[in-house]
Formats: C-alpha cells, sequence, structure tokens
C-alpha cells in the first residue's frame, strides 16, 4: 500500500469536481452545487472538492491486483489515504471549562433532516436551542434525497389505505415483519419505537408546514404496479420548510462551525460540546439538558469502514460525496464509552464503479451516466468467468419487490472472489438500452428528467459521464476481447471464454444460465470496440453506530445509559441489527433511509426534552 504521504496531483477540472462535489441519499438523483464555503477542509488537501484539482495518493492500475492485492488474492488493499478521513481512534472528551462561551438547554449536532427535526422539536417543547453544522447551508445529505418510505401510520397513508407488512397499519406486526426480515439481529424496543414514531412524525412534519403531495414529496412505499419515478430530487423541499420551522421557533443555527469534542463532567454526564466556530475559533457550547448527535456517519472514513463494517469496505467499489460522513460524531461517542451496535451492516445500490482501482476518487458523483450505463443488464461474470445473477427492476407485479432488487443485486457485486463483478458489452451497447426498460433509479438521466435543474449541467446527457469513464480509463475501450482481458486484469482465456458461452446463448435465443437473462435482453458481444468495466456496490449508508435504547439515549459499554447524550440515525447504529449487508428492509432502512433520519430527529428532540410522542 503507498504511504498516505506520497501525494500526487490528480489533475481533474473543475467540470469533474462539479460531478464529485455532491451527494445523493437512498433513491437520490443529485442535488445542487455546494457553496465553496461549504466543507470544513483545508483547501488543496483531500476533501476539499470545490477546489480545481486535489491531491490524492498513487493507487495501482486494475491490471496489477485485478480487484485484490491482498497477497491471499482475497482481499483488496484499500487505499485510506484518498479519502477525507480514514481515523478510527475515538476522540477523548473534555473536562468542563472554567466559563461557557454560550448556553442553551439542548444542542444539536448537524443540520441535516435528522438534525433540523431535532432542533425544530426541541426548540417546539421550549428549550433553548443552538445547532451546530460543519456545513455552510441546511439540510445536510437530504437536501439532495429523494425517497421517503413510511411503512405506515400517517394520515396521508391512511388516505392512501396503504401501509406494511398489512393493512391497517399495526406497530407490532410490522416489528415481526421486520425482525424477521433481519434474522432477529436488531433491538425489537427500537424497530416498534421506529414503526410507533415514523407516521407521527411525519404528520408533524406536515403541521410544521412540510407539504407532502403524492407524486411530489413522495412519503409511501411504491404500492403494487407503481413505479418510483417521483421518488427523486425532492427532499430538499422538505429539509428547508423544518429549517424555517425552526427558525420561528427560536433554533440558533450556527453553520461552518463543526464539533470537535464532547464535554463531560465529573459524573459522567454529557453537557456540552466544543465546535469550531468559521472553522478557527473554538468556542464552548453549554447543554443544560442534552447533546444529541446526528451528524450522520462514516461512509467516507476508510478506517471505521474496515474496522466495523468490513464487508462494506471490500466490496463496496464506490460511494456517493457526502457533505460530512467522516465520523466525528461516531468517533465522540467512542470517546466517552459508548457501545456500538449494527456491526457489519451497511446500505449500498448495485452498479458502483471502481474509480480508484485507475487512481480516481471513490467518493464521488453518485447519479451520472456511468453508474446509469452500469446498472443495466449486460454480460456480468467475476473474476473466474463465471456468470452473475442480474435482479430486474421493471415493476411486475409487485413495485416494492422491485425497489429491492437496487439493494440486492448490489450484494450479487460486492461477494464474488475479489469482491468486484465485471460488466462485458459491445459497441452497440447504446442500440439495447431501451428494450432493458429498467425502473426506479436505474433510468439513465435524461433532458425530462423531473427537477433536471438540479443536475449538474455536465451530467444532464448521460453520455457525458461514460465520456468521463472511458477517458479515465474506469470503462475500458478496446479493440480485441484478448486486449480487454489482459487489461481487466484477467487469467488468459477466462474473458474470452466467458463471452464465447454468453454469445452461444444469445444466437440459440435462450440463457442457459441458473438465472435466465429474458430473451429480448440476450444480445451479442461480438462488434468491436469492447468494453469493461469493474463494479461493486455503491455505498450509500452505514447502518453500524453508536449503541441507543428505545428512547434514543445513547448507551455505554456498561450497558448503562451516557447521561446527557442522545444519537439519531445515522449516528446510531442497530436499525438493521448485525451484518445486514444492504441494510433492508426496504432499501436501506425501515423508512427508507432519508426519513429514518427524519424520524430519529423527532424523537431524539421529543425524549431529550422529557416528552412524550404526540
Amino acid at each position: 500500500m503507498p504511504d498516505n504521504g506520497q501525494e500526487q496531483k490528480n489533475g481533474c477540472s473543475r467540470r469533474d469536481f462539479l460531478g464529485m462535489a455532491l451527494a445523493a441519499t437512498a433513491g437520490a438523483v443529485a442535488a445542487n452545487a455546494a457553496p465553496l464555503n461549504a466543507f470544513a477542509v483545508e483547501q488543496g488537501f483531500i476533501g476539499d472538492w470545490s477546489a480545481d484539482g486535489s491531491h490524492t495518493v498513487a493507487v495501482p492500475d486494475s491490471a496489477a491486483g485485478n480487484g485484490s492485492g491482498g497477497g491471499d488474492a482475497t482481499y483488496r488493499d484499500h487505499f485510506a489515504g484518498a479519502f477525507p478521513a480514514n481515523d478510527a481512534t475515538p476522540i477523548p472528551p473534555r473536562p468542563v471549562p472554567a466559563s461557557w462561551d454560550l448556553e442553551c438547554d439542548i444542542v444539536v449536532v448537524g443540520a441535516g433532516g435528522g438534525g433540523l427535526n431535532a432542533a425544530a422539536r426541541s426548540a417546539e417543547l421550549g428549550a433553548k436551542t443552538i445547532c451546530v453544522e460543519s456545513a455552510g447551508l441546511q439540510g445536510g445529505n437530504a437536501q439532495s434525497a429523494g425517497m421517503c418510505a413510511i411503512l405506515g401510520g400517517s394520515r396521508l397513508q391512511e388516505e392512501r389505505r396503504f401501509a406494511l407488512p398489512s393493512y391497517p397499519f399495526d406497530a407490532q406486526k410490522m416489528t415481526d415483519w421486520a425482525m424477521d426480515e433481519y434474522h432477529f439481529a436488531a433491538d425489537p424496543l427500537l424497530i416498534h419505537r421506529i414503526a410507533e414514531g415514523g407516521g407521527k412524525c411525519i404528520d408533524w412534519m406536515a403541521d410544521c408546514g412540510v407539504q407532502w403531495r403524492l407524486g411530489e414529496v413522495p412519503v409511501y412505499v411504491a404500492p403494487k404496479n407503481s413505479t418510483l419515478d417521483h421518488h427523486v430530487l425532492k427532499m430538499k423541499d422538505a429539509t428547508d420548510a423544518m429549517f424555517s420551522y425552526g427558525l420561528r421557533k427560536g433554533v440558533d443555527f450556527r453553520f461552518q462551525c463543526p464539533a470537535t469534542a464532547l464535554v463531560q463532567d465529573g459524573d459522567g454526564r454529557v453537557v456540552g460540546i466544543y465546535a469550531k466556530e468559521g472553522y478557527e475559533r473554538e468556542i464552548s457550547i453549554h447543554a443544560k439538558k442534552a447533546v444529541i448527535l446526528t451528524a450522520g456517519g462514516f461512509c467516507n472514513n476508510k478506517a471505521l469502514l474496515d474496522k466495523y463494517i468490513p464487508t462494506a469496505a471490500m466490496g463496496c467499489a464506490s460511494s456517493y460525496l457526502p457533505l460530512g460522513e467522516t465520523g466525528e460524531c461516531f468517533r465522540m461517542g467512542l470517546g466517552v464509552s459508548a457501545d456500538v451496535s449494527g456491526f457489519n451492516s451497511s446500505a449500498s445500490f448495485d452498479g458502483g464503479v471502481d474509480w480508484a482501482s485507475e487512481g480516481g476518487q471513490w467518493a464521488r458523483f453518485l447519479y451520472d451516466g456511468m453508474t446509469q450505463l452500469s446498472r443495466q443488464p449486460w454480460l456480468t461474470i467475476d473474476r473466474a468467468g463465471n456468470r452473475l445473477r442480474y435482479m430486474d427492476s421493471r415493476v411486475k407485479k409487485d413495485g416494492a419487490a422491485a425497489i429491492y432488487a437496487l439493494g440486492d443485486l448490489a450484494t450479487v457485486q460486492m461477494t464474488p472472489p475479489g469482491h468486484r463483478s465485471y460488466i462485458i458489452f459491445d459497441s452497440k451497447f447504446e442500440d439495447h438500452l431501451a428494450g432493458f426498460a429498467q425502473e426506479h433509479c436505474r433510468k439513465l438521466i435524461s433532458p425530462d428528467l423531473e427537477q433536471i435543474e438540479k443536475v449538474p449541467e455536465h451530467y444532464r446527457d448521460w453520455h457525458h459521464g461514460v465520456e468521463d469513464a472511458i477517458e479515465a480509463d474506469v470503462l475500458k475501450k478496446r479493440d480485441t476481447l484478448e486486449e480487454l482481458e489482459a487489461d481487466l486484469g484477467f487469467g488468459e482465456g477466462i474473458l474470452v471464454g466467458a463471452v464465447e458461452k454468453w454469445n452461444e446463448c444469445c444466437r440459440k435465443g435462450k440463457d442457459d444460465f441458473m438465472y435466465p437473462m429474458p430473451e429480448e435482453w440476450l444480445h451479442e458481444v461480438a462488434t468491436p470496440p469492447f468494453y469493461g468495466c469493474r463494479i461493486g456496490g455503491n455505498l450509500y449508508g452505514t447502518k453500524a453506530g453508536l449503541m441507543i435504547n428505545d428512547r434514543m439515549q445513547v448507551v455505554s459499554t456498561s450497558g448503562r445509559v451516557i447521561p446527557g447524550l442522545y444519537a439519531g440515525w445515522h449516528t446510531a447504529g442497530g436499525a438493521c441489527g448485525e451484518n445486514s449487508y444492504v441494510g433492508d428492509v426496504i432499501l436501506g432502512s425501515l423508512l427508507g433511509d432519508v426519513s429514518l433520519a427524519f424520524c430519529g430527529g423527532y424523537l431524539c428532540g421529543t425524549f431529550a426534552n422529557d416528552a412524550e410522542l404526540d
């Protein structure tokens, strides 16, 4: 592994960095470009996504390891220096200062979907509330999210007569169903609290001014014969509304002010935080009632992934680029002896393009033309040439089942030998795309996409993302299959043989694979140039986190509550149990990921004020 100090200039253009500087969460498509002052990083260093170019470590080309750099050819070496943060060490608490710079009842760390709800709920219940945020704007990752899928219990879903696992909604039935899906690895009290609080949270947000309009801001899991076309680029409206509501209730929002440490008194109670105002001046904030941590997980902190979610560290070829999620909140919790739950649980989409194997960034724009191209039903093999299953996202009898394909296919792509899969196609690939007819988040970006103006201009034509990948040699374009085979790192004859067998099926018009492709998808790989790309999972959520009880209080390794400390998702773990590769139930979490954050913040604000749910 290269030394982290061995850096080289990446040479990316501003166009490339605009493409990488945007985040997306479950069901997301794109976001507005963040302002140049939105990221708390030193200019010119890893994480300075707004700059023209960035330093990165040297990584070997794909042929050097075929996706596996370990000596046993099983595990992939990870180049932690290519990430904004790679530190898994706990952040120790600080002692109580002689005097405080600011006083409040509750301080909320993070102004994303969860933090906005936690702050607004706390202020609504009468608490003097300060909310600190490392970025220069509100909304966090949720501002660019799409899908907000609640499983039941809200007024709007009652109007639709829809709930899971059955209508009418029953929190106990949903808990039983979810625990079965999680193989009984999760905390049933915590799952029941989500079931109980999810619908109440959505109703409360509506009362606060969020316009939950079906077809515009969806709040339900797709029923039968339905698609998620409208589940994109909509949550910014919700986060903006909750920010406005928090302001009206008196929340003191402080942007460009990342929290740096918890403050713990001699009795073990968390009584405040230290933060860097304007990224420079350190201030202390006294929280008389509680500190609420909501600033996300650790998607881009490779050291934390290696330690707590090894399947994601090995199998996920790429990640979206969030505003933060480098693990500081989690590490601050570890510093006060918080326990960890949700070990080895994460959420991924299919089709993660392995840019890092060719010297690019692992964390980058999620929804571009190359990502979408990689998610189509091409010939897909492992490094031994074995065919891999494709899972269809076309809506047939059950829309929810088709949604599952987006995450379940990620597991298929993450777990072969070497933790990488390979897609292969020829020069006629564009002729086949319409016939694949993939739905949900697999659709190619097109000019008629809803709210296309939120997609960076460069990526509004899906061809541009593909051209970028060819230029970077991430999507390898070769004149012969033998050249493609060698440059993707296959053993001699493996790729060529797999293509020959595939072409034979195509000529017969019937697939003989265990999981056969539909006849209309059988297209020979015969016309040069030939294309190949290594893919894995596309990590969008870490589900490991600080252990909490069903009142959102952080629990220590002694099994006791840490007084004064609360955590919302996705800082907290346990909502998916242990060893949940893609974080099901329902594409990433019980509530469609972004609304899990909304619900967690609402619950934190409620219980930190010693109130009951409405």
